[in-house]
């Protein structure tokens, strides 16, 4: 098949989070697959408008900036219909033409009624619970009308897990049996060889035998760091010497960072920014436990991977329909008490954690590797024709 991704993001354009891994692997396992696939994706000024890595065509489209974001990403989605309807001039028309989120939705949308293709529409999490949960109006009613769009237009509809596949079938009335659950992937590779944890958390002013665990994600409402950091005091009278990593950015962060002075937890924090590549493989590899205590989340490519670097995870029941409680990590309700508990739990028991992290890492070479997520979205293609 030929094939046409849609992405504001990748690891070979611009990369703001989990998305531009999902693209970017998912595209190279489906190009190991045999297909022919072009990604369509932002430039930078200083990148070139064209590059064939691993096998995947990436075209990269100049756009024009707004004030309105909304408004820019119809300009950008504008931009990928030019450039898409350029290349089917040129080399032949595109039999699946699939678009990630709604920042692309518009342009898959285009692509079906211009030319009738095939339109595969993955959502990656909702409006809804990237506000908390919430129906708000102004820009994010905005937004939840042009993902609304977007699904009801799509031929098929991928969700990474069926709390997302549930959430689409309430918010935006589609039918079930349009929608495909297909969870997201990991590469272990990276995860893999030896490090020294003592070296790597020193870097951080972290102690070689102090408990430490690892927050990875925007400092957001949804993603609930606020939550971790209420709960750290609970955890500091069980084991005074706990330490905990906020890798990420957001526009919590200095409200957070304030929160910790008033807590009496500073000297118990360390807020590092966006970490990426190989620091972020060694942070993974040196923690005790990966925390995730979001308020949603569909499927959080942290889970994925803690497991890779051998880590139990503690994820709240909204980010948890992977996570087996007491066998590769804890589930625990979205309150302070609870993930203190489930942090606390990590220490009672270090070997018990350890198995935890083996048996996350088993699944994660197993039952979520990214040339088996190709293979599943390969059939979600194939039920089109």
């Amino acid at each position: 098949m030929k094939i046409a991704m849609l992405s504001w993001e990748t690891l070979h354009s611009i990369a703001v989070g989990g998305l531009a891994v999902h693209v970017t692997e998912l595209a190279a396992g489906l190009s190991r697959r045999g297909h022919q696939v072009h990604v369509f994706t932002r430039r930078q000024n200083w990148m070139s408008h064209y590059d064939c890595i691993d096998g995947v065509h990436y075209h990269r489209c100049d756009f024009a900036f707004h004030p309105d974001f909304i408004t820019e990403m119809h300009n950008l989605c504008g931009s990928f219909i030019g450039h898409l309807w350029k290349e089917e001039d040129y080399a032949g028309g595109f039999d699946i033409v699939h678009a990630h989120d709604w920042l692309t939705s518009m342009a898959g949308k285009w692509a079906k009624w211009g030319r009738g293709r095939r339109f595969v529409f993955t959502l990656h999490s909702t409006e809804y619970g990237r506000c908390g949960n919430c129906h708000h109006g102004g820009n994010s009613a905005r937004i939840r009308h042009l993902e609304g769009e977007g699904a009801h237009y799509a031929d098929r509809i991928i969700a990474v897990s069926n709390q997302l596949k549930w959430e689409i079938v309430s918010i935006y009335h589609q039918w079930e049996g349009k929608i495909w659950v297909i969870p997201n992937g990991i590469s272990v590779t990276p995860f893999s060889g030896f490090i020294d944890p003592a070296a790597v958390k020193g870097r951080y002013g972290i102690g070689p035998m102090d408990p430490t665990f690892l927050f990875c994600g925007r400092l957001t409402h949804q993603k609930g760091p606020d939550l971790l950091l209420e709960a750290i005091p609970w955890v500091l009278k069980f084991n005074g010497n706990a330490k905990f990593i906020f890798a990420g950015d957001g526009y919590l962060r200095s409200q957070l960072e304030s929160r910790s002075w008033q807590l009496g937890i500073r000297h118990a924090v360390r807020f590092i920014g966006h970490r990426f590549g190989a620091d972020l493989h060694d942070l993974f590899r040196a923690v005790d436990a990966v925390v995730l205590p979001s308020r949603n989340e569909p499927f959080g490519i942290a889970v994925l991977e803690g497991w890779a670097a051998g880590k139990p995870v503690i994820a709240t029941h909204n980010g948890s329909e992977f996570v087996w409680h007491g066998i590769n990590g804890y589930k625990v309700y979205p309150t302070p008490e609870s993930i203190a508990w489930g942090c606390c739990e990590i220490m009672k028991n270090f070997e018990h954690s350890r198995w935890m992290g083996q048996n996350g890492r088993k699944a994660a070479e197993e039952s979520f590797s990214w040339d088996s997520v190709a293979a599943l979205t390969e059939r979600c293609y194939y039920s089109l024709f």
